[in-house]
């Protein structure tokens, strides 16, 4: 399993109630884990390059519970989508990482914004990848710049969000985590990187308006550059 079973079950396990979105429920892990936590666990069908899925699953959610925090784990990238530029790079497979990362986060936010709590967190996962400071690649252009539009999504949401409404958001790199695509050699498990993430969201950085700081961040809270 992953990053989001491993957030959930640290949620479920702390005695939180989870509502988790998958674009299919019907998976034996999602039921082995509704069977454990009952009305605990609460998995919600939704698609993020459908509108109609995300209203539909932010509607669902209005019926059940006001959303302390919202965390977006979804991620698309596509083998040929990152090759070099002079290497094969497929332009038209970049969209649907895009399109998952970037704009399914800003459907999914607007969608569930009348249902937020008050003091909520929008927390998104991005990825080092999205880092124009500290690019040291020659390709992964899909992904990369996926996740650099989420990054700056994040920072426009938050200079919105937060005087408006008193919410807080945050893009946070996860760590080098050993899910697919990563190899077994990644530093962190989803179960370790989970437990830091979710203490950076209930005590983040303080955010600073000038550079924005405190919004692009690392598991553990550490500042990471743009």
């Amino acid at each position: 399993m992953g990053l989001g079973v491993a957030l959930a079950r640290n949620y479920l396990a702390n005695g939180n109630r989870v509502l988790g979105s998958l674009r299919n429920i019907d998976q034996p892990h999602i039921t082995a884990m509704k069977e454990k936590w009952g009305d605990m666990f609460s998995p919600v069908a939704m698609d993020l390059t459908s509108l109609e899925s995300v209203r539909n699953a932010a509607g669902h959610v209005a019926k059940i519970s006001k959303v302390d925090i919202l965390i977006a784990n979804a991620t698309a990238a596509d083998m040929s989508g990152n090759k070099p530029i002079d290497d094969g790079c497929c332009t038209e497979n970049m969209l649907n990482a895009y399109d998952v990362n970037a704009v399914g986060f800003i459907r999914m936010v607007q969608a569930f914004l009348p249902n937020f709590a008050d003091g909520a967190t929008i927390a998104a996962i991005s990825s080092e990848a999205g880092s124009m400071g500290r690019c040291w690649r020659d390709d992964h252009l899909d992904y990369g710049m996926a996740k650099a539009a989420l990054n700056f999504a994040c920072v426009t949401l938050q200079r919105r969000l937060a005087p408006t409404y008193g919410y807080r958001v945050l893009s946070i790199h996860p760590g080098w985590v050993q899910t697919r695509p990563a190899p077994p050699k990644a530093t962190l498990t989803p179960e370790e990187s989970a437990e830091y993430i979710i203490n950076t969201i209930n005590s983040p950085p303080p955010y600073e308006e000038t550079g924005n700081k405190g919004v692009f961040i690392q598991y553990d809270g550490q500042a990471y550059d743009f």
